[in-house]
């Protein structure tokens, strides 16, 4: 159930808690209150391991003051603090996504590709990928049928992140910082890459499995790096697709290699994601 920021506060500090020595460690009674209040419960205060056990817990749980007020962190406070969250944005289920230094083409995700020529190579790349992903939605239309879908639906999802995520993340912006291509024609493209990851991680818990979506953005995807490129220079884009086509297409795609060349061999040998890994 969706809980308001309101409720949460009241929660946190409601008297009527079922443990009060953890209400009165979320308020900042006066020194005379503490005092007066130390008094009359010095008779009835709670001996042995449960005094020790809330002890301890006081004095362990981190606590941040804002304001003047204390906000418990810890197990209860990490599930209030979520609770609130939940109340100003929309929680999506992405379902667990392989770490992007594990994936075979997101490696070096945080190394961008300075070398203009080689990124338009991966560019040239991605865009295969995406007709490659497109063609997998189109067949699991028909052989992953609802309400089942007996099939691996976190292969769209791998491949995006891995296969057109990382790699454009690497090669756009320099895109536009050597050829002055449109950074928000790059910043679109980025956008709606991200848009199709959430929508494909969705679809992995099978509640609503949604393939319109994905396959709308990813066109997108397509049609607006094909805009870009026309924004540099034709001996550029040339040079950038000569590359692309020199790669071996024989060797194993998990073999070390450039990028552009590894994720040619993924596509055009119909590598599929093993194990959260592109």
């Amino acid at each position: 159930a969706t809980m308001s920021v309101a409720t949460v506060t009241g929660a946190t500090l409601s008297p009527r808690l079922a443990r009060p020595r953890v209400a009165r460690r979320c308020s900042l009674p006066s020194p005379t209150a503490k005092a007066a209040k130390d008094s009359a419960s010095s008779s009835t205060r709670p001996r042995g391991g449960d005094e020790a056990a809330n002890g301890s817990e006081t004095r362990s749980g981190a606590r941040a003051g804002v304001g003047g007020r204390r906000v418990l962190l810890g197990g209860a406070g990490a599930a209030l603090t979520a609770a609130a969250a939940a109340t100003t944005s929309t929680v999506v289920n992405l379902g667990p996504a392989a770490p992007a230094a594990l994936a075979l083409f997101n490696k070096d995700l945080d190394v961008p590709i300075t070398d203009p020529i080689a990124a338009l190579a991966v560019v040239f790349a991605v865009r295969d990928s995406v007709k490659d992903i497109l063609a997998q939605i189109a067949d699991f239309r028909d052989s992953c049928p609802a309400p089942v879908f007996p099939c691996d639906l976190s292969q769209l999802s791998v491949k995006t992140s891995s296969r057109v995520s990382g790699p454009l993340k690497r090669s756009l912006p320099t895109l536009s910082e050597v050829y002055g291509a449109d950074p928000y024609a790059v910043e679109d493209i980025l956008q709606s890459v991200v848009t199709t990851e959430a929508m494909l991680y969705a679809n992995n818990a099978r509640v609503k499995v949604d393939f319109s979506g994905p396959e709308t953005f990813l066109n997108l995807v397509e049609e607006t790096i094909a805009a870009l490129l026309l924004e540099v220079p034709e001996e550029a884009v040339a040079a950038g697709r000569a590359r692309y086509d020199s790669c071996d297409l024989t060797l194993d795609p998990r073999q070390p290699g450039e990028v552009e060349c590894r994720l040619a061999r993924a596509v055009a040998q119909g590598a599929r994601p093993t194990g959260g890994v592109s």
